[in-house]
């Protein structure tokens, strides 16, 4: 079953990753766009979108469905550029849509994806690497966590959730943000849930940073990003985040209260991963 097309629903904080992007569609009101306006976004950049292997990239009709769909999805991309696509499908859009708002990043994903997939195949081994898994769940539900304030940090590496997002609340309004990456995240975006986690990737800054326009912070994660994803080794080198918590995320989190919900707001300590600039 189809969702209607609604670009209404693609407003708000938890899509500013895609604010750029979404200011480029020429598309039409009132039904989903077709093949040809999806190529037109990527042909009406100024910087063609590049594969893993540095092939144009190209909107294609999907793979038929099989036991070696990932690996030939993966592959598609980065040896012929196509970007395998389901049309009135809000997966689909969003991962063409983060294509375009980080193309650094979804190349060099792409380009790990491929490569540990094709030295998994010479090895004869079957199933993902813990590399592998990383890169999945960055790629479905990735998140960029920024910060220019290192006990901000602090907390969130210590999962001390109601002293980051309540008690640090000013501060987190103005010296850290959350950015979107996961295509599969976004989809959940369209109707938020407590529940809702991203994996993110944690990037240090300074206080200028924060007074770059949009365009620019985003360009400047994109490169940084694109030097991590090679970085990751396994799941446990992405920080859980609970995307909700973030003031503005949800108008429920006005309230101290909210953040007293152990069963989204984990309490809990891992290792760290910070991707400086």
């Amino acid at each position: 079953m189809h969702t209607p097309w609604n670009p209404q629903r693609l407003q708000g904080p938890l899509f500013a990753s895609l604010a750029t992007v979404l200011a480029r569609l020429p598309w039409p009101a009132g039904r989903w766009p077709n093949y040809p306006q999806y190529q037109a976004l990527l042909d009406g950049l100024p910087m063609p979108v590049m594969s893993g292997l540095g092939v144009p990239l190209r909107v294609s009709a999907p793979l038929a469905a099989g036991p070696d769909w990932q690996t030939g999805y993966e592959a598609r991309i980065a040896r012929e550029g196509l970007l395998p696509t389901r049309l009135q499908n809000w997966h689909d859009l969003f991962n063409l849509l983060v294509w375009v708002a980080f193309p650094r990043s979804k190349a060099a994903l792409n380009r790990c994806h491929y490569r540990l997939q094709e030295a998994r195949a010479q090895r004869g081994e079957g199933g993902r690497t813990p590399a592998e898994q990383a890169l999945a769940q960055f790629d479905e539900s990735g998140v960029i966590i920024v910060a220019a304030d290192a006990e901000l940090l602090s907390l969130m590496r210590a999962f001390r959730w109601k002293a980051l997002f309540w008690q640090k609340r000013a501060r987190v309004q103005t010296h850290m943000a959350c950015y979107l990456f996961g295509h599969g995240l976004m989809e959940k975006a369209l109707a938020p849930f407590v529940g809702m986690t991203g994996k993110g990737v944690v990037v240090e800054v300074s206080a200028e940073f924060f007074r770059l326009r949009l365009t620019e912070q985003l360009a400047r994660l994109d490169g940084i990003v694109a030097a991590v994803v090679p970085q990751l080794t396994s799941p446990a080198d992405l920080q859980p985040v609970p995307v909700l918590g973030f003031p503005g995320f949800t108008s429920a989190n006005d309230e101290p209260t909210y953040y007293d919900n152990l069963a989204y707001f984990r309490p809990g300590r891992r290792r760290d991963r910070a991707a400086p600039t």
